[in-house]
C-alpha cells in the first residue's frame, strides 16, 4: 500500500476534503446533534458545538499530517458545507485492508450522497493507495447502510452474531467487503494504445488549437492567434501524440526565468514549466501523458534546465494524482483572491 493521506477528492455532486475548525457549526447542526443519525453509531449525540469542535481538534485535525490517516468531510457543492463524514476507522497494512465508516445528516438521506462518496473512496483506495480489501459493516436494524455498501460494489459476507456494539448496546454486525481482484475484473475494458510523440511544427497549428480548445474551453480564434505567437517563441514548444496518425494528446512546455513556486534555483535561472497537457479521454491511462511529459523534460534539459514545475487547480484531483505519479512533488497550496475597486 502507498498511503496518500486525506487528499481532496471530487465527484459529480460532492467534494471530499479535510475538515477544518470552521466546520464545527455545520457538523453539529447537520448531523452530530441528531439522535436519529447517531442511533446505530458508536459515538454519542453531541450536546453542543463545543463538543463537535473538540472532536475536530483533538481527534481528526491533529492527525492529518499522518499519511495513513483518512477522514473526509462530505461537502455538497451546491451548499458549500459538510453534511457528513466518511473515513477509515480501521486498517491493516499486513493484509492491505481498510475498514470504512460513514454518516450523513438526515436531511440528505435517500439522495445517493453516501453511496456516491463511498464509490469514490473505493476507486481511490484500489487505484491510488493499492489496498487489497475494503470492508465495512452495519447493524442489521439499519438496512439502508447495507444498501450504500452494495451500491459501491461491496458484497455481503455474512452476519456476526452479538459481535459488535453501538448506542443501542450489543448488536449483530452485517459484514460487507470487496477485493481488489473483483474491482479490477469489473473495470470497463481498456484500449491497447501504441502512440508516437513528436514536437509540433507550424503546420500542426490546427491540430494544436483543436486539442487545446478541449483543454481550455476557449474561443478558437483567440486560441489560434495565441498559438501562432508561441510557434515563433524559442522558449516554448508543443508536443503531440498520435495513434494511427490520429492526434490524441498534446503538451505545452515553456521556459520561465521568473520565480516559480517551490523551485530551488536562483531568480533569473531558467526553469521548465508544464503550461498544459491534454489527452483524449478514451486514450488516458495508457502512458500517453507520461510520454508527452518525458518529451518535455528532454526538451528542457537540452536547454539547460535542472527543474520542471507545473500546477493544477485545488479540486482537480485527477490532475493532482497524475502529477504525483509522474514524480512531481507538491510544494504549496494557494488560493488567489480579487475584488473590484469602487
Amino acid at each position: 500500500m502507498t498511503h496518500k493521506g486525506t487528499i481532496t477528492l471530487e465527484t459529480e455532486r460532492l467534494i471530499l476534503r479535510r475538515f477544518t475548525v470552521e466546520d464545527a457549526e455545520a457538523m453539529f447542526r447537520n448531523w452530530c446533534a441528531d439522535p436519529d443519525v447517531t442511533k446505530y453509531l458508536m459515538w454519542p449525540t453531541h450536546g453542543s458545538i463545543e463538543e463537535s469542535r473538540k472532536v475536530l481538534e483533538d481527534i481528526w485535525l491533529s492527525h492529518y499530517d499522518e499519511p495513513n490517516f483518512y477522514q473526509w468531510a462530505i461537502e455538497v457543492k451546491d451548499i458549500h458545507e459538510p453534511i457528513g463524514s466518511i473515513g477509515v476507522v480501521k486498517s491493516d497494512d499486513k493484509t492491505q485492508m481498510v475498514h470504512i465508516g460513514y454518516c450523513i445528516g438526515k436531511v440528505w438521506w435517500h439522495k445517493g450522497y453516501t453511496s456516491e462518496a463511498l464509490i469514490r473512496l473505493v476507486r481511490f483506495f484500489f487505484e491510488d493507495v493499492g489496498v487489497n480489501r475494503i470492508e465495512s459493516r452495519h447493524d442489521p436494524r439499519n438496512p439502508n447502510s447495507g444498501k450504500v455498501m452494495q451500491k459501491a460494489g461491496l458484497r455481503y459476507e455474512g452476519t456476526s452474531l452479538q459481535s459488535d456494539w453501538n448506542n443501542q448496546g450489543i448488536c449483530d454486525a452485517a459484514n460487507y467487503a470487496i477485493l481488489a481482484r473483483d474491482y479490477l475484473a469489473n473495470l470497463p475494458p481498456t484500449l491497447s494504445v501504441e502512440s508516437a510523440t513528436r514536437a509540433a511544427t507550424q503546420n500542426d497549428i490546427d491540430i494544436v488549437t483543436d486539442l487545446l480548445c478541449e483543454l481550455y474551453n476557449m474561443n478558437r480564434d483567440e486560441l489560434l492567434a495565441e498559438n501562432n505567437q508561441h510557434f515563433f517563441d524559442e522558449r516554448q514548444c508543443f508536443f503531440l501524440s498520435f495513434a494511427d496518425n490520429t492526434p490524441i494528446g498534446i503538451a505545452h512546455v515553456a521556459l520561465r526565468s521568473e520565480y516559480v513556486n517551490g523551485t530551488e534555483l536562483n531568480t533569473g535561472e531558467t526553469r521548465a514549466f508544464l503550461e498544459g497537457i491534454y489527452v483524449l479521454s478514451e486514450y488516458r491511462k495508457h502512458g500517453v501523458a507520461t510520454a508527452l511529459v518525458r518529451s518535455c523534460e528532454i526538451w528542457a534539459k537540452e536547454r539547460g534546465c535542472r527543474e520542471f514545475a507545473s500546477d493544477c487547480l485545488l479540486y482537480n484531483t485527477d490532475s493532482y494524482l497524475f502529477h504525483l505519479r509522474l514524480g512531481f512533488t507538491e510544494t504549496e497550496r494557494c488560493i488567489f483572491f480579487r475584488k473590484d475597486i469602487k
